[in-house]
């Protein structure tokens, strides 16, 4: 019997059954208490299947309470939020329609900003390494800056401080794409990774092109959820369309990478899928977090260190540790890996009780703010886009803890959030009076 109790396997029983109920509840897949179960549902069932040991039960309902606690939160609020009566559809067309120009400008100016830092990088690591400016000279940068990169050497902070604009291009370019129709405006909403695919391969890291990915999804869910006020569906032809190209773009991503990492030893371009590697990478957390709460000692609270680790280095309250965990759990096989997902540095940070309260209080403010979310249209996919975008990263690490998330949602409040542009729809187009002759 408690074995059965125990088993990770009911853990995930539960998480599913309470996933389903939230979207019954709520009405879309895209509703913050569904939204975190349906990522967490694929994720940790996923990892059950590939990991090839025994995943502990301890560690595994940690990791659901954690995830039912933000739930919870979401779906306490919507039921104690009142229903916000549905604005004009046309009025909440030119509210949105209103928001196309300031992430048109800023996120091209982002865009220009950070591929400049690209140029400049390429150019100076050619010089630096005696390198031909030739396809393979290219991709042999990224290799070498891997190789600096397991030494704890940085790329220049002037090159990081222009790269970084790539968060808020990708989180302006998401929101673009999802508020405009038209073919230019999408376009340039599409070109806002750029940044990012270039900087992954010339440090040959997955993270820059992940983080890009992430923002972007991250804004264009958030406006599309705000366009679609009786709700979105997640399951029709377009957007699974879409989830299809963007998984195979992924494994391209993630095979490419390999294929610069090794360019300076094989001396040629080799895509190779490596299956065990790949699954470790997208599927491996969750387990690793399981096994790693079934033995961890009781940490000591670093009260935002590990959530906010770009932020506390940057001020110079904490260095941050390259990689993240120096200790290594092993997932497939011989395949071992350091990603624990966000919630290990939140019960790193705050203990296992707080980052349970904090999850609460995290879903809460996310279904409150999706129930109001025609009451100020560009609050509204500020603060969505960051729980989205925060939410699907989770199974790595936290988001914000690099520095380029807060720049992003940084410059998406400036844009988003000022006079003109944040207006309730339903208030937006008040007839004015007229001035007496």
């Amino acid at each position: 019997m408690l074995d059965v109790i125990g088993s990770p396997w009911l853990a995930y029983a539960v998480l599913v059954i309470v996933t389903a109920a939230a979207r019954l509840r709520c009405g879309s897949w895209f509703a913050p208490a569904a939204f975190v179960g349906l990522v967490w549902s694929f994720f940790t069932g996923a990892s059950l299947l590939v990991a090839d040991y025994p995943v502990p039960g301890r560690g595994l309902w940690m990791l659901v309470l954690l995830i039912l606690a933000i739930q919870l939160g979401a779906l306490i609020a919507q039921e104690l939020e009142p229903q916000e009566v549905s604005a004009n559809g046309g009025n909440l067309a030119n509210t949105l329609d209103s928001l196309i120009v300031p992430c048109r400008r800023y996120g091209i100016l982002c865009t220009v900003v950070a591929v400049a830092g690209c140029v400049y990088f390429l150019f100076t690591s050619l010089q630096e390494f005696d390198l031909p400016f030739t396809p393979l000279g290219v991709l042999e940068v990224g290799a070498r800056w891997t190789w600096l990169r397991y030494d704890d050497a940085l790329e220049p902070w002037s090159v990081r401080l222009l790269v970084t604009w790539l968060h808020p291009a990708g989180l302006l370019g998401g929101i673009l794409f999802a508020c405009s129709r038209g073919r230019m405006d999408r376009a340039i909403g599409v070109l806002t990774l750029l940044p990012a695919v270039l900087y992954g391969v010339l440090t040959g890291a997955r993270a820059a092109i992940l983080l890009g990915l992430t923002c972007w999804i991250g804004g264009y869910v958030a406006a599309l959820c705000t366009r679609n006020q009786r709700g979105m569906a997640l399951f029709n032809v377009k957007r699974l369309a879409l989830s299809l190209l963007t998984a195979i773009g992924m494994v391209g991503m993630f095979t490419s990478i390999d294929a610069v990492r090794s360019t300076s030893a094989l001396q040629e371009l080799v895509l190779d899928i490596n299956e065990e590697k790949l699954e470790d990478f997208v599927l491996g957390s969750p387990a690793a977090f399981a096994d790693w709460d079934a033995h961890a000692d009781t940490p000591e609270a670093e009260w935002g260190a590990r959530t906010f680790a770009g932020e506390f280095d940057l001020l110079h309250l904490r260095g941050r540790i390259l990689g993240r965990y120096t200790e290594t759990s092993n997932v497939i096989g011989t395949e071992r890996t350091n990603v624990y997902t966000l919630f290990r540095g939140l019960i790193e940070d705050y203990t296992a009780f707080g980052a349970v309260l904090i999850g609460a209080v995290i879903g809460a403010l996310a279904g409150s703010i999706y129930v109001r979310r025609s009451v100020n249209v560009g609050r509204a996919i500020l603060w969505l886009s960051a729980f989205y975008a925060a939410f699907l990263y989770s199974p790595i690490v936290s988001l914000f803890s690099f520095n380029g998330a807060a720049l992003a949602w940084a410059v998406g409040w400036f844009a988003l959030t000022r006079t003109g542009h944040n207006q309730n729809p339903a208030q937006q187009l008040q007839p004015t009076e007229e001035l007496a002759p």
